[in-house]
């Protein structure tokens, strides 16, 4: 049973599920991430249907769905998929034995073609990924797998290196996205024609059409799931059907994008000079500036992760997962509630442990200079003479169009002008939990959580 923080309950565990088919266990355990019984239902299902792939191909991708599904439709949630991915990551682990044991029984055979697949630089999700590696591996492609948070570089690098027929990017959260359209610009800039496979959760074929095949005149194709790889990737090495293939690809790219077109509203903008004309001002004579105690850079360190836990905005963590409210009251929510006191808990034993074991070193550093706009930059001086500019920041101005009567900001009106006569001052920091970091989750990479 499942204590319940803040509740002082239990919750009964139904457990008539381990009476159904081993396929429907399988599923049952990939929906509710439930890993206790996943080894023993993995080789039931392995003895049953024969060979480690039909278990992957099968039942353990037929969950996999039903979990895509759920979270597409919004009944389930990013903290629920990850324990799903784990899940998935240890069935397949379990098979992996068996799988290369049955390629070298078989004795190799010639490859199919070289694949380079990776989760992009600033992602750490791989369960998509390792599943299309295994499917490719089992169905004879050599599979060259970077890992997680790989670099465009690195990418590019090992494809030339290998010789890659195929490059596959993968990523789960948002930000990999624009990381995917860099991967493929560099691509092109860099004179690539191979092929470009996207896949990972937050991917979609309007994305891919929209956003990443304009950057790349090679081939660019959206894998919905990693039952489908085998035959793109079949249909691109077969000279045959390639043709076709990358036509029929650029086509329905072409009417993705046709169809956004139409239906993205038109934004009116202004001209420049307009936006300028109406810019935020203030009485500069009379406006009170603050004075820093002191200038230059001042380096912070000894800090303390139970110094900062107090100062934790905990609701920004929630939205990230995809659980939408503000702490504390979504920990009760009617639909997130169990999800979010899940992960807030699971969190709070984290920093408990991350402290106790003074895992992370976190530092900040810190400072304040002379400044003041010109138009819509501001200039930065080395000190209060305000003779030698040492960086020039160029802020945007709004444009688009507010209506005759409001304002268009730039963070540079809320700087005195250097006509004004006024001394301004500019504030910066950075801060960093230490690269300790890293090592911490490699802890976890490595235990294959």
């Amino acid at each position: 049973a499942e204590q319940v923080k803040g509740k002082g309950k239990k919750r009964e565990v139904d457990l008539s599920w381990r009476e159904a088919p081993v396929e429907e266990r399988l599923a049952h355990a990939l929906v509710h991430g439930i890993v206790d019984w996943i080894d023993q239902d993995t080789e039931e299902a392995r003895q049953k249907l024969g060979r480690p792939i039909d278990v992957i191909e099968g039942p353990l991708m037929d969950g996999m769905r039903v979990v895509g599904d759920l979270f597409g439709a919004g009944k389930m949630f990013l903290p629920q998929v990850v324990k799903s991915a784990r899940v998935m990551k240890k069935a397949v682990a379990f098979l992996e034995p068996y799988m290369e044991l049955e390629k070298a029984n078989a004795g190799g055979g010639s490859s199919r073609g070289k694949f380079v697949i990776a989760t992009v630089k600033g992602d750490v999700h791989d369960i998509g990924k390792n599943i299309v590696s295994v499917v490719l591996g089992c169905n004879n492609y050599e599979v060259i797998d970077l890992g997680v948070m790989v670099s465009c570089e690195n990418i590019l690098k090992t494809a030339k290196e290998v010789n890659a027929n195929i490059i596959g990017l993968s990523g789960l959260i948002t930000p990999s996205l624009d990381e995917m359209v860099h991967n493929a610009s560099e691509m092109e800039r860099q004179g690539f024609k191979t092929p470009l496979l996207i896949g990972g959760a937050t991917t979609s074929k309007a994305h891919t059409a929209i956003k990443i095949a304009p950057h790349y005149s090679g081939v660019v194709s959206h894998v919905q799931d990693a039952s489908l790889v085998v035959n793109v990737c079949n249909f691109l090495l077969n000279p045959d059907k390639y043709e076709a293939f990358a036509e029929e690809t650029r086509r329905k790219h072409e009417e993705l994008r046709e169809l956004h077109s139409k239906s993205k509203s038109a934004a009116e903008f202004i001209p420049i000079e307009k936006a300028r004309e109406k810019k935020f001002t203030d009485d500069w004579k009379t406006a009170r500036i603050d004075v820093p105690e002191r200038l230059g850079v001042e380096v912070i360190k000894n800090i303390g992760i139970e110094d900062i836990v107090p100062y934790i905005d905990w609701s920004p963590l929630f939205w990230v997962w995809g659980l939408k409210g503000v702490f504390p009251a979504i920990l009760d929510h009617k639909k997130y509630g169990t999800q979010a006191r899940s992960l807030y808990d699971d969190a709070e034993r984290l920093l408990g442990q991350i402290a106790a074991e003074k895992r992370f070193a976190p530092r900040a550093v810190q400072g304040f200079w002379p400044a003041n706009s010109v138009g819509d930059d501001v200039e930065i001086y080395a000190d209060e003479s305000r003779k030698e500019v040492i960086e020039t920041f160029h802020f945007l101005r709004q444009q688009r169009s507010r209506g005759d009567n409001e304002t268009y900001l730039s963070l540079a009106d809320f700087v005195a002008p250097k006509d004004s006569g006024r001394a301004d001052y500019m504030g910066g920091f950075a801060v960093t939990a230490g690269k300790e970091v890293e090592t911490f989750a490699d802890t976890f990479r490595e235990a294959g959580d």
